[in-house]
């Protein structure tokens, strides 16, 4: 059984599209076929933030990754579709579906700006989960009055023309706890974690791949905000030319 990890050049490397690996791991789940590697681009599903999609090609083989999961013991698994045969050892060519990734990143950095921006607008709101994906959102615990939406659209958007800094790094649960407002009580004090800050805003636990500045992002569009039983969710979405999500 292979115990070394894959090495996250996405962190570092968020805006590589391509990348000579190695397979380090192979195995059959009905028809489809899970691979790992000695390093990756694809992000791995996690944090509310939706997995890459892209291409290993091998001399004889070439994977469709349709998913890309982190499983229980930390190994990350590349899962589609194989065409040919692929084995350990074998050098692959890794691609990723870099439209779909860019999106990913500016939804997910979207969403925290909401949220920074929305924590200076209002007060007595935690944090409870939030989606980057096709129907993003965020939601709370506490009250919110839904009509804010408009001045918090365009609060954020004001906020995305400043071309603010996106600084994301490796952190750990003892920098986390002194620095960051909320921290997710579910976190692990054992192990290295990472960290998020826009601008001067203040940082937050996050394990996602962003964009660089603020100012790649666009345009935020704040679609509903609903406040229910204590519950207040926020949805919301980017825009790209005539692109929307």
């Amino acid at each position: 059984m292979n115990d070394e990890k894959t090495v996250r050049v996405y962190y570092e490397q968020p805006y590589l599209t391509e990348l000579g690996c190695k397979v380090t791991r192979i195995e059959q789940k009905g028809s489809q076929h899970l691979v790992e590697l000695d390093r990756t681009i694809f992000y791995p599903e996690g944090g509310g933030q939706p997995s890459d999609q892209g291409e290993l090609a091998g001399k004889t083989g070439k994977l469709k990754v349709e998913q890309v999961r982190t499983l229980p013991d930390g190994r990350i698994v590349h899962q589609g579709s194989l065409a040919g045969l692929l084995a350990p050892g074998d050098e692959v060519h890794a691609v990723l579906k870099w439209p779909m990734r860019l999106k990913n990143m500016r939804v997910h950095t979207a969403g925290h700006l909401v949220h920074d921006v929305l924590m200076s607008m209002a007060e007595g709101l935690t944090p409870v989960k939030g989606s980057h994906s096709q129907k993003a959102f965020l939601e709370y615990a506490g009250h919110l009055d839904p009509t804010i939406a408009p001045q918090l659209q365009t609060k954020v958007n004001d906020v995305l023309g400043r071309d603010l800094p996106v600084v994301t790094r490796e952190s750990n649960y003892e920098e986390l706890s002194v620095r960051c407002r909320f921290v997710p009580p579910t976190l692990p004090r054992n192990k290295p974690l990472r960290i998020i800050q826009i601008g001067e805003y203040d940082p937050m636990p996050d394990g996602g791949v962003h964009v660089k500045t603020t100012r790649e992002i666009e345009e935020i569009v704040i679609h509903a905000i609903t406040s229910e039983n204590n519950v207040v969710n926020i949805r919301y979405g980017v825009k790209h030319g005539s692109e929307q999500n």
